[in-house]
C-alpha cells in the first residue's frame, strides 16, 4: 500500500499537466468525471477552471484532437485507436481524430537537424542530392521528409521525434516477398540508424483519404480484406506482426495493392503462443468454453484460480453468444469480455498479448471504415481452419511425436543418474522435500478466517446475552438517574452491533473473491 501511495504521488505532476491541458481545451468535464480533479485537489493541486482558451469556438472533437497532440505520443496513439472505433464514437469524432494519423503538428526541421547530422556523421545536404525542409507528413513517432539520393532515386527520411525510441524491422519485406498485392518499402541501411530510417518513397493514396480512394476507383471491400488478411498472416502464421494497423500506416496503389509504410510498433509471438491464440479464437468462434478454459488456465501461471468458477463464467459467456451468427460477432467485444473475465479471476494477461489484443481491435475498426459489413471473425476463420488442418497433417503429427519421444527418452535415460543422486543425498542427510500446496494454503487461510468469524460470533452472542442480563438489574450506582449497569449493557449492545457488521461484511467479501 505504501509503494502504491508513493507511485500515485509521483504521477500527480503528470496528472495535473494532463488535467490543465484538458481544462484549457474546454474539456474540464472529462477531468471531473474521471475523478482526477478530486484527487488533485485533495493533494493540494489547484486547477484553474476558469482559465480562458482561444479555441472555445471550435467543436468538442477538434479541441480533443488538439489536446491529444499537446499531450504527446501516448495520447496521439490513443486518439488514433479511437478514430477507428465507430462503434464507440460518432462519425464527427472519428473523422476528426483520424487527422492524428498524419496531421500531427510538425517539428521544425532545424530542431531535427542535430540528430540527423549525428545519425549520418555529416550534414544531410552533403549525403543526399536534395532534402525538403518542409515535412511530407508528421506522425506521433516520426516526421517524414522527402529527399533524393545522389543517383536521383526518391526516398523518404523518417526522422524520429526528439525523445522517442523508434523500432525498425525489415522482416516484413521477406514475409511478403512473394505477395504481389502487398508492398513493403526497401530500406537503405547504409544511412539508417535508430534515429532515422531512410526508405524507398512510395507514391500512393493515404489510407485515411476515403474520398481519394473512391475517386481512384479502388475497391474498399477488397482493400479491407487484403489489409486484414496481411496482418492476420503476420499474427497467426509468421508470429511477427504490425501492432498498429491504423489507416495512417498504409498507402493504396492502383490495382487495389497495399503498401505498408510504417513499422514503428511491432509484436512477436512464439509458436506455443500462436497455438494458444488459435485455440482461443477457435473457442470464441465456436462458442467452446472448454477450449477457452484450457488457454486461460495456461495463462494463469502458478497462481491459484478457482477452475469451477472460471468454467462457469466461460460457460455463461459462451451461452450469451450461442445463438448469434458468425457474421454478427464483433471480435473487439469478445476480447473485451475475455479481458473482463481475466480481471475477475486475477489472471494477468501475458505481456506479449497486450499488443495483439490492441492490434485486433484496431484492425476490426479499420475494416469497418472501408466496409460497413466487414466482420473480422469471418476473416479469421480461414486462418484458424488452415492452422487446425496443418496441426494434424502427417508431417506435423510425426514431428510432434518425434519431439515427445525425444523428451521421453531423455527422462528415461536420466532417471538412473537422478535416482543415484537422490540416494546419495539421502545417505548424507542432504535430501530435502519442498511441498508447494497452494490450494491447501488457500484452504487453511479460509479455515482461519472462518474460525475468526466463529469466535467473534460467539463473543457477540455472549455480549448480547450478558448485556441483556445486566440491563435488568436496576440496583447499583446511578448516573443521571440511570443505573450504571444499564450504561454497560448499552455499550455491550453497541460492541455486538459493530461485531455483527464486521462478520456480515467479511462473509460478503469472501464470497466475492
Amino acid at each position: 500500500m505504501v509503494s502504491g501511495l508513493f507511485s500515485t504521488a509521483r504521477e500527480l505532476p503528470r496528472l495535473r499537466e494532463i488535467s490543465m491541458v484538458f481544462v484549457r481545451h474546454g474539456l474540464g468535464d472529462l477531468v471531473r468525471r474521471a475523478g482526477i480533479a478530486t484527487l488533485l485537489e485533495h493533494a493540494g493541486h489547484v486547477l484553474h477552471w476558469g482559465e480562458a482558451t482561444e479555441i472555445a469556438h471550435l467543436e468538442a472533437q477538434q479541441r480533443a484532437r488538439l489536446a491529444f497532440e499537446q499531450l504527446g505520443p501516448t495520447f496521439v496513439k490513443l486518439g488514433q485507436m479511437l478514430s477507428t472505433r465507430e462503434d464507440l464514437l460518432p462519425p464527427a469524432w472519428t473523422t476528426e481524430l483520424a487527422r492524428l494519423h498524419s496531421d500531427v503538428a510538425p517539428v521544425p526541421f532545424d530542431d531535427l537537424l542535430p540528430q540527423v547530422e549525428l545519425a549520418l556523421g555529416r550534414s544531410p545536404f552533403e549525403v543526399f542530392g536534395h532534402v525538403e525542409r518542409e515535412p511530407y507528413a508528421a506522425a506521433s513517432i516520426a516526421q517524414i521528409h522527402r529527399a533524393k539520393l545522389a543517383s536521383g532515386t526518391p526516398v523518404v527520411l523518417k526522422i524520429r521525434r526528439p525523445g522517442i525510441e523508434a523500432k525498425i524491422t525489415e522482416r516484413f519485406a521477406r514475409s511478403f516477398a512473394d505477395d504481389l498485392d502487398i508492398l513493403v518499402p526497401r530500406v537503405y541501411w547504409e544511412w539508417t540508424s535508430s534515429t532515422m530510417n531512410v526508405q524507398e518513397h512510395i507514391e500512393g493514396i493515404r489510407g485515411n483519404d476515403l474520398a481519394a480512394i473512391d475517386n481512384a476507383g479502388l475497391d474498399r471491400k477488397a482493400l479491407a480484406a487484403r489489409g486484414v488478411d496481411a496482418v492476420l498472416k503476420m499474427i497467426l502464421v509468421d508470429g511477427f506482426f504490425h501492432a498498429d494497423p491504423h489507416p495512417g500506416n498504409v498507402m493504396y496503389l492502383p490495382g487495389n495493392r497495399i503498401a505498408l509504410i510504417d513499422f514503428g510498433m511491432v509484436g512477436r509471438l512464439s509458436p506455443a503462443r500462436r497455438r494458444q491464440i488459435i485455440d482461443l479464437l477457435a473457442g470464441l468462434a465456436g462458442h467452446d468454453e472448454e477450449a477457452m478454459l484450457e488457454v486461460l488456465l495456461d495463462w494463469r501461471g502458478d497462481d491459484f484460480v478457482d477452475e469451477a468458477r472460471l468454467a462457469a463464467d466461460l460457460g455463461e459467456f459462451a451461452f450469451d453468444y450461442a445463438d448469434m451468427q458468425l457474421k454478427d460477432l464483433k471480435i473487439g467485444v469478445l476480447l473485451h469480455r475475455v479481458s473482463a473475465i481475466l480481471r475477475e479471476h486475477s489472471i494477468v494477461l501475458p505481456t506479449d498479448l497486450t499488443l495483439l489484443f490492441k492490434a485486433l481491435i484496431t484492425l476490426e475498426g479499420l475494416g469497418h471504415q472501408y466496409d460497413p459489413e466487414f466482420r473480422l471473425i469471418e476473416r479469421v476463420k480461414p486462418f484458424i481452419d488452415r492452422a487446425m488442418r496443418e496441426r494434424y497433417q502427417p508431417v506435423e503429427t510425426a514431428r510432434r511425436a518425434q519431439q515427445t519421444l525425444s523428451e521421453l527418452f531423455g527422462v528415461v535415460t536420466s532417471m538412473p543418474r537422478d535416482l543415484a543422486r537422490l540416494v546419495k543425498d539421502a545417505r548424507h542427510g542432504r535430501m530435502r522435500v519442498d511441498l508447494d500446496l497452494k490450494r491447501l494454503d488457500r484452504f487453511g487461510d479460509r479455515l482461519h478466517s472462518a474460525m475468526d468469524r466463529a469466535t467473534i460470533g460467539i463473543m457477540t452472542a455472549s455480549l448480547v446475552v450478558g448485556s441483556s442480563i445486566v440491563m435488568t438489574i436496576g440496583e447499583g450506582p446511578r448516573v443521571f438517574g440511570v443505573s450504571l449497569l444499564t450504561y454497560c449493557g448499552l455499550v455491550g449492545y453497541l460492541v455486538a452491533f459493530v461485531n455483527s457488521l464486521w462478520i456480515i461484511l467479511s462473509i460478503w467479501r469472501s464470497r466475492r473473491r
